[in-house]
C-alpha cells in the first residue's frame, strides 16, 4: 500500500507542485569545531571490565548527562553518569528477555528509557533507567525483516526499511542498485510510506552479493512531521509525512565529492598500511589495487547518515572517506543549511544534540572509546 501518491519517486530534479524548495548555498551561523577536551570520555585498555570495550555499535546521551553505550562484544548494555562513573551494566549473549545476539540503540522513542534493537533476532527490548526489562517485542512482521536499523516516531511507532529482493541475474564483477521501501509498523500492521527509493549499491561477485566500495545508500531519519530520507547522490534529502505526502526537498552546496588522485592515494594509503612486511604491501599494490581502483566510483557519497533533534532539525554526517577531515551539516526543520561542524575524519556520531555530539572513537592501540565533546565557534 503506498499511501498520498499515485506512483513513487524519490529525488527527482524537479520536485512536484505540492513540495517546498529549499535550497542553501552555505550555513547561515558561522562554523562550528570540536571543543579541545572532551566533556567525559569513556573507554580505558585495561582494568576494570565496565570500562572496558570491544564493539562499540551505539550510544546515547539522556538529558542528565548520562551515557548509555551498548558493546556488541560482550553483549550488554552500559550506563555511565555524566562524570565517566560506571552506574550499571545489563544484558547478555542470548535469545531470552534481556539477552541479545545483536545490538543497536535506538533515540527518541517514547516510553522507554532506552530502547535497544536487536538485528539478529530483529526485536525490541525497553529498559527502564536502572537497566531492568520492562517490554520485549519482535519487530517482523508477515515475514518481513528491517534491513538496517529501524527508527522511532512521536507516537512510539517504528520506521524501518525492509530488506529488498537481489537481483540473481546481474553477472560477476557487475554494480547494481537495489530499491528500497520505508515502511511505518504500527500494531501488527505495516503501511508503506515511500516505495522505489535508489538504495545500496551493491558489487556481485562469484558466489556473493555486498556493498559497494565508496557506494551510495539510502538513509533516513524520523522527525516530528514525518520522515526525511535521501539516497546520498547529491546534496539534497527528501521529506515524507505521515501519510506518505512528500512535502519537502531541502539541497544545499557541499564540498566536491570528485574522486580525485589524491583521495586515492589517500585510500590506497591506509590499505597499505594493514600491511607490515614491505613485500606484502608490494604485493598488494602490484596485484590487487589496481582491481579495486578501477571498481571505484567516479564520485563520492554526499553522505552517510541522517540524525535528527527533539525540534525538527537534523545532522548530516557528509561522507567520511572524502576529506581528512569530516563535516556535519546542520539543517533546521525547514530544511535551511544553518550550521557545519569540521570534526576529524574516522570518528562515528553516535548521538548530536544542537551544541554537543557523542563521537565513537579510536583509543591506544586501536581500543574504543566514546567522548563527549561540547560544539564550540570557530
Amino acid at each position: 500500500m503506498l499511501l498520498g501518491v499515485s506512483h513513487a519517486r524519490a529525488l527527482s530534479a524537479t520536485p512536484w507542485p505540492f513540495q517546498t524548495l529549499v535550497e542553501s548555498e552555505g550555513p547561515r551561523h558561522p562554523d562550528l569545531v570540536l571543543a579541545d577536551e572532551p566533556l567525559v570520555r569513556i573507554g580505558q585498555i585495561d582494568g576494570e571490565m565496565d570500562y572496558i570495550f570491544g564493539n562499540v555499535t551505539g550510544a546515547v546521551r539522556l538529558e542528565d548527562g548520562s551515557v548509555v553505550i551498548a558493546d556488541e562484544q560482550s553483549y550488554n548494555v552500559r550506563s555511565f553518569d555524566a562524570s565517566g562513573q560506571h552506574m550499571w551494566t545489563s544484558g547478555r549473549h542470548g535469545e531470552g528477555p534481556g539477552e541479545y545476539g545483536g545490538l543497536r540503540l535506538l533515540r527518541g522513542c517514547p516510553g522507554s528509557a532506552i530502547t535497544v534493537f536487536d538485528w539478529h533476532l530483529d526485536r525490541i527490548t525497553e529498559l527502564d533507567r536502572d537497566g531492568e526489562v520492562t517490554n520485549t517485542r519482535a519487530l517482523n512482521v508477515d515475514g518481513v525483516n528491517s534491513y538496517n536499523e529501524p527508527a522511532c516516531t512521536p507516537e512510539g511507532d517504528l520506521v524501518f526499511t525492509p530488506w529488498p529482493d537481489t537481483d540473481r541475474t546481474v553477472a560477476a564483477g557487475e554494480h547494481h542498485r537495489w530499491e528500497m521501501e520505508l515502511r511505518r509498523a504500527r500494531g501488527g500492521d505495516q503501511v508503506t510510506l515511500r516505495s522505489r527509493i535508489p538504495g545500496t549499491e551493491r558489487t556481485r561477485y562469484a558466489n556473493s552479493d555486498g556493498p559497494r566500495t565508496w557506494g551510495r545508500t539510502m538513509v533516513f531519519a524520523v522527525a516530528p512531521t514525518g520522515v526525511w530520507y535521501g539516497s546520498a547522490d547529491a546534496y539534497e534529502v527528501e521529506h515524507v509525512d505521515w501519510t506518505g505526502r512528500a512535502t519537502r526537498i531541502a539541497r544545499w552546496a557541499g564540498p566536491d565529492l570528485t574522486v580525485t588522485r589524491e583521495r586515492l592515494d589517500r585510500y590506497l594509503g591506509a590499505r597499505l598500511a594493514r600491511y607490515e612486511e614491505p613485500a606484502d604491501r608490494r604485493r598488494f599494490e602490484r596485484d590487487r589495487w589496481p582491481g579495486i581502483r578501477d571498481g571505484l566510483p567516479d564520485r563520492f557519497p554526499a553522505y552517510e547518515a541522517l540524525l535528527t533533534l527533539p525540534d525538527g532539525s537534523m545532522w548530516v554526517t557528509t561522507y567520511g572517506w572524502r576529506s581528512p577531515e569530516q563535516e556535519l551539516h546542520l539543517l533546521d526543520a525547514d530544511g535551511v543549511w544553518i550550521r557545519r561542524l569540521t570534526m576529524p575524519a574516522g570518528s562515528t556520531v553516535l548521538d548530536a544534540g544542537a551544541d554537543w555530539v557523542l563521537l565513537g572513537e579510536r583509543g591506544e592501540l586501536d581500543v574504543p572509546v566514546v567522548a563527549v565533546y561540547e560544539l564550540v565557534a570557530r
